[in-house]
Protein backbone atom coordinates (compact mmCIF):
# COMPACT_ATOMS: atom_id res chain seq x y z
CA UNK A 1 0.00 0.00 0.00
CA UNK A 2 1.15 3.51 -0.74
CA UNK A 3 1.33 6.40 1.21
CA UNK A 4 1.04 9.79 0.11
CA UNK A 5 1.30 12.91 1.83
CA UNK A 6 -1.79 15.23 1.93
CA UNK A 7 -0.98 17.06 -1.49
CA UNK A 8 0.18 13.75 -3.11
CA UNK A 9 -2.87 12.24 -3.14
CA UNK A 10 -5.08 15.92 -4.19
CA UNK A 11 -2.56 15.68 -7.59
CA UNK A 12 -2.56 11.83 -7.99
CA UNK A 13 -7.08 12.11 -7.52
CA UNK A 14 -7.00 15.50 -9.93
CA UNK A 15 -4.71 13.86 -12.46
CA UNK A 16 -7.18 10.65 -12.48
CA UNK A 17 -10.38 12.69 -12.91
CA UNK A 18 -8.68 14.58 -16.17
CA UNK A 19 -7.81 11.19 -17.29
CA UNK A 20 -11.52 10.39 -16.89
CA UNK A 21 -12.79 13.13 -17.97
CA UNK A 22 -10.89 13.77 -21.62
CA UNK A 23 -10.74 9.92 -22.19
CA UNK A 24 -13.51 8.28 -20.73
CA UNK A 25 -15.54 8.31 -24.12
CA UNK A 26 -13.02 7.22 -26.00
CA UNK A 27 -12.54 4.01 -23.95
CA UNK A 28 -16.05 3.55 -24.35
CA UNK A 29 -16.04 3.59 -28.23
CA UNK A 30 -13.14 0.73 -27.85
CA UNK A 31 -15.37 -1.14 -25.49
CA UNK A 32 -18.51 -1.30 -27.79
CA UNK A 33 -16.21 -2.04 -30.68
CA UNK A 34 -15.54 -5.40 -28.53
CA UNK A 35 -18.66 -6.04 -26.83
CA UNK A 36 -21.93 -4.56 -28.82
CA UNK A 37 -23.52 -3.79 -25.67
CA UNK A 38 -23.69 -0.31 -23.86
CA UNK A 39 -23.97 -1.62 -20.67
CA UNK A 40 -20.57 -4.48 -20.77
CA UNK A 41 -18.99 -1.31 -22.40
CA UNK A 42 -19.56 0.52 -19.55
CA UNK A 43 -18.39 -2.01 -17.10
CA UNK A 44 -15.21 -3.02 -19.30
CA UNK A 45 -14.72 1.38 -19.27
CA UNK A 46 -15.01 1.17 -15.30
CA UNK A 47 -12.86 -1.95 -15.13
CA UNK A 48 -10.10 -0.16 -17.21
CA UNK A 49 -9.98 2.76 -14.43
CA UNK A 50 -9.71 0.86 -11.40
CA UNK A 51 -6.71 -0.48 -13.57
CA UNK A 52 -5.09 2.52 -14.55
CA UNK A 53 -5.53 3.81 -11.27
CA UNK A 54 -2.77 1.60 -9.88
CA UNK A 55 -0.54 3.08 -12.93
CA UNK A 56 -0.98 6.60 -11.66
CA UNK A 57 2.33 7.41 -10.68
CA UNK A 58 3.72 6.47 -13.78
CA UNK A 59 1.31 8.41 -16.28
CA UNK A 60 3.32 11.70 -16.01
CA UNK A 61 1.85 13.67 -19.74
CA UNK A 62 -1.95 12.94 -19.91
CA UNK A 63 -1.48 13.87 -24.34
CA UNK A 64 1.27 11.87 -24.94
CA UNK A 65 0.40 8.71 -27.25
CA UNK A 66 1.97 6.44 -24.70
CA UNK A 67 -0.67 7.29 -22.48
CA UNK A 68 -3.09 6.73 -24.93
CA UNK A 69 -1.96 3.17 -26.28
CA UNK A 70 -1.95 2.31 -22.74
CA UNK A 71 -5.27 3.09 -21.78
CA UNK A 72 -6.56 1.24 -25.33
CA UNK A 73 -4.84 -1.87 -24.35
CA UNK A 74 -6.52 -1.89 -20.52
CA UNK A 75 -9.75 -1.11 -22.34
CA UNK A 76 -9.50 -3.66 -24.45
CA UNK A 77 -8.07 -6.48 -22.64
CA UNK A 78 -11.37 -5.41 -19.80
CA UNK A 79 -13.71 -6.06 -22.48
CA UNK A 80 -12.17 -9.16 -23.74
CA UNK A 81 -12.03 -10.58 -20.38
CA UNK A 82 -15.84 -9.00 -19.99
CA UNK A 83 -16.78 -10.65 -23.46
CA UNK A 84 -15.16 -14.63 -22.38
CA UNK A 85 -17.36 -14.32 -19.11
CA UNK A 86 -20.10 -13.28 -20.99
CA UNK A 87 -19.86 -16.27 -23.40
CA UNK A 88 -19.51 -18.72 -21.17
CA UNK A 89 -22.16 -18.04 -19.00
CA UNK A 90 -24.42 -17.71 -21.97
CA UNK A 91 -23.17 -21.48 -23.30
CA UNK A 92 -24.31 -22.28 -19.69
CA UNK A 93 -27.80 -20.93 -20.34
CA UNK A 94 -27.97 -22.49 -23.29
CA UNK A 95 -27.40 -25.97 -22.78
CA UNK A 96 -28.27 -26.56 -19.37
CA UNK A 97 -32.25 -26.61 -19.98
CA UNK A 98 -32.20 -28.32 -22.57
CA UNK A 99 -31.15 -31.83 -21.97
CA UNK A 100 -33.17 -31.36 -18.18
CA UNK A 101 -36.10 -33.27 -16.93
CA UNK A 102 -38.64 -31.89 -19.07
CA UNK A 103 -39.51 -32.91 -22.42
CA UNK A 104 -38.56 -31.19 -25.72
CA UNK A 105 -41.21 -29.28 -27.39
CA UNK A 106 -41.20 -31.55 -30.31
CA UNK A 107 -43.75 -34.17 -30.23
CA UNK A 108 -42.30 -38.01 -30.08
CA UNK A 109 -45.18 -40.16 -31.81
CA UNK A 110 -43.61 -42.99 -32.83
CA UNK A 111 -41.06 -45.58 -30.84
CA UNK A 112 -38.28 -44.80 -33.25
CA UNK A 113 -38.45 -40.93 -32.71
CA UNK A 114 -37.61 -41.74 -29.03
CA UNK A 115 -35.22 -43.46 -29.78
CA UNK A 116 -33.49 -41.02 -32.04
CA UNK A 117 -34.04 -38.56 -29.03
CA UNK A 118 -32.57 -40.74 -26.71
CA UNK A 119 -29.51 -41.34 -28.91
CA UNK A 120 -29.11 -37.80 -29.70
CA UNK A 121 -28.81 -36.99 -25.34
CA UNK A 122 -26.50 -39.74 -25.16
CA UNK A 123 -24.14 -38.33 -27.60
CA UNK A 124 -20.66 -36.67 -26.00
CA UNK A 125 -21.35 -32.79 -25.18
CA UNK A 126 -19.74 -31.26 -28.11
CA UNK A 127 -21.89 -32.99 -31.11
CA UNK A 128 -25.25 -32.85 -28.49
CA UNK A 129 -24.70 -28.85 -28.80
CA UNK A 130 -23.97 -28.78 -32.04
CA UNK A 131 -27.05 -30.95 -33.04
CA UNK A 132 -29.34 -29.08 -30.57
CA UNK A 133 -28.16 -25.54 -32.09
CA UNK A 134 -28.64 -26.79 -35.76
CA UNK A 135 -31.27 -28.40 -36.21
CA UNK A 136 -33.53 -28.02 -33.27
CA UNK A 137 -32.60 -24.19 -33.09
CA UNK A 138 -32.68 -24.17 -36.65
CA UNK A 139 -29.22 -21.68 -36.71
CA UNK A 140 -27.36 -21.84 -39.48
CA UNK A 141 -23.29 -22.80 -39.07
CA UNK A 142 -21.60 -19.35 -38.84
CA UNK A 143 -24.15 -18.79 -36.06
CA UNK A 144 -23.48 -22.01 -33.80
CA UNK A 145 -19.61 -21.54 -35.03
CA UNK A 146 -19.99 -17.84 -32.86
CA UNK A 147 -22.25 -19.38 -29.95
CA UNK A 148 -19.72 -21.85 -29.26
CA UNK A 149 -16.46 -20.19 -30.36
CA UNK A 150 -15.05 -22.53 -32.83
CA UNK A 151 -14.67 -21.85 -36.37
CA UNK A 152 -17.67 -22.85 -39.37
CA UNK A 153 -15.45 -25.74 -40.69
CA UNK A 154 -15.55 -27.34 -37.10
CA UNK A 155 -19.27 -27.12 -36.42
CA UNK A 156 -19.73 -28.80 -39.94
CA UNK A 157 -17.17 -31.46 -38.86
CA UNK A 158 -19.11 -32.26 -35.55
CA UNK A 159 -22.41 -32.22 -37.33
CA UNK A 160 -20.70 -34.90 -39.57
CA UNK A 161 -19.65 -36.97 -36.95
CA UNK A 162 -22.61 -36.69 -34.82
CA UNK A 163 -24.49 -37.80 -37.67
CA UNK A 164 -22.86 -41.00 -38.13
CA UNK A 165 -22.52 -41.43 -34.55
CA UNK A 166 -26.29 -41.32 -34.63
CA UNK A 167 -26.62 -44.07 -37.60
CA UNK A 168 -24.00 -46.24 -35.64
CA UNK A 169 -26.46 -46.03 -33.00
CA UNK A 170 -29.73 -46.24 -34.90
CA UNK A 171 -28.17 -49.29 -36.80
CA UNK A 172 -27.56 -51.04 -33.65
CA UNK A 173 -30.52 -50.12 -31.92
CA UNK A 174 -32.07 -52.12 -35.40
CA UNK A 175 -29.79 -55.11 -35.22
CA UNK A 176 -30.55 -55.72 -31.63
CA UNK A 177 -34.65 -55.01 -31.86
CA UNK A 178 -37.20 -58.15 -30.88
CA UNK A 179 -39.93 -56.75 -33.53
CA UNK A 180 -40.24 -53.19 -31.79
CA UNK A 181 -37.51 -50.95 -31.24
CA UNK A 182 -35.03 -51.14 -27.95
CA UNK A 183 -33.88 -47.76 -27.06
CA UNK A 184 -32.34 -49.15 -23.47
CA UNK A 185 -29.11 -50.23 -24.96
Amino acid sequence: MLFYKKTDISEVEASFCILYKKYRFFMMKVAMNILQDRYFAEDAVQDAFIRVAGYMDKLNDMDARETKRFLIVLTKNASIDIYRKRSKQMKKEIFLDELGASEPSVNMETDMENCVLDVLKSLPVKYRDVFLLKYSNKLENFEVAQLLGITEGNVRQRIARGKVMVQNALNEMEDNRDGAYNCNR
